[in-house]
């Protein structure tokens, strides 16, 4: 037992002395880096090619193409072309990858996409609503022109729905108004209350058009216009950042 223990870690020592070596033979001998090197080696073992079997990996200079490279109508601008080096059996082979150039995306600045990311604030009431009065956040706590959800980032307001059932009809109808630090703000739903029943009611907009800072508070107030009755009151706030 002991001895297959041994030969496990040695086994296992000796393939990350190999991983190593391979590792720096690439980066060493090809001018390209760590980022790039890594990238372009997993992407043609992926299409067979063993990490072991490589040999080297090099740009190709756009300006003197090998032959095996043949591209018409494409610009180079943040395009880049690495040369794969590899070995099978006694052949030396060659195999080209086509990809973004991570240096000139890096050097123009746009090697990080910022991309959204959205979240939902929680706001509702259970049982029966007669007046305008606010609702409640998922903790329960009613807000109020001062009480809501404080908000840890920049961003924007892009969507809120509100489900509620009318329990009184008549004409009119009842608005669901989102508030800014205690202000309105011109985004929110509308619903009809000439009939009885549950209903619903929905609106998307643009980031940026209704912006807040961190630290603003938002609460969401319900108000009616005629003599109506609803229960049951569920609104989600979509918020958009970007970090």
């Amino acid at each position: 037992m002991k001895r297959g223990l041994v030969f496990l870690a040695l086994a296992v020592f000796l393939f990350a002395i190999g991983a190593l070596a391979i590792s720096a033979q690439i980066n060493g001998e090809s001018g390209v880096g760590k980022e790039v090197s890594d990238f372009v080696g997993n992407f043609v073992e992926k299409r067979g090619i063993a990490p072991e079997d490589i040999t080297g990996v090099k740009q190709v200079d756009f300006e003197n193409l090998p032959k095996e490279v043949n591209i018409e109508n494409v610009g180079d601008t943040n395009l880049a072309i690495y040369e794969v080096n590899y070995s099978q059996g006694s052949q030396e082979k060659k195999v080209f990858v086509i990809t973004y150039s991570v240096e000139q995306l890096r050097t123009q600045g746009d090697l990080i996409v910022a991309s959204d990311k959205r979240n939902f604030l929680d706001f509702g009431h259970s049982g029966v609503m007669g007046d305008s009065s606010f609702l409640e956040t998922s903790a329960g706590v009613e807000t109020s022109t001062a009480k809501g959800y404080v908000l840890p980032r920049d961003g924007s307001i892009t969507a809120i729905s509100t489900n509620l059932e009318v329990i009184q009809a008549n004409p009119g109808q009842i608005e669901v108004i989102v508030l800014k630090n205690g202000q309105p703000i011109s985004f929110g739903n509308t619903i009809s209350t000439d009939a009885l029943g549950v209903k619903k009611d929905y609106d998307v907009q643009a980031k940026n058009i209704v912006s807040f800072s961190a630290g603003d508070v938002i609460s969401v107030l319900v108000k009616e216009t005629g003599d109506v009755s609803w229960r049951d009151v569920i609104t989600l706030i979509e918020i958009t950042t970007v970090d």
